[in-house]
């Protein structure tokens, strides 16, 4: 049987558009991040990892991360410009935080009530955009 596939297997040997390293490769086996991170919460960088940015020392995730959190972004973004599973995302992300290389700002939902209504207007919102 060939080792190249196209149907589900998330690697294509034709195309070369993705990824041939398995999500969970990417997290070492692991399936939950060592904290909590919601969806909707902003990712910027500090300063210790804009210094560090396209370090070889940095796994290519890292620095992909560094490059898209320029501008502050959500986890679910993150996600989405990894093309990896929002699992995946977040345990590399939590692993960044404890490397010192983003920082994860507290969002609405963690100070109060995930059913207050302005909260769940801007997440409707955000949904929306997509």
């Amino acid at each position: 049987m060939s080792e190249n596939t196209t149907s589900g297997g998330g690697y294509s040997g034709e195309t070369g558009d993705a990824s041939l390293v398995r999500p969970y490769a990417r997290t070492g086996g692991r399936t939950k991040p060592g904290r909590e991170l919601d969806l909707e919460a902003l990712v910027l960088p500090t300063a210790n990892g804009r210094e560090a940015w396209e370090s070889p020392l940095l796994s290519p995730e890292h620095n992909t991360v560094i490059e898209i959190c320029q501008r502050s972004v959500s986890v679910a973004e993150i996600a989405a410009q990894l093309r990896v599973p929002l699992g995946v995302a977040r345990v590399i992300i939590a692993d960044m935080v404890d490397l010192g290389l983003v920082e994860v700002l507290k969002t609405a939902a963690a100070d109060g009530d995930e059913r207050d209504p302005a909260f769940l207007r801007r997440v409707l919102s955000g949904l929306q955009r997509l």
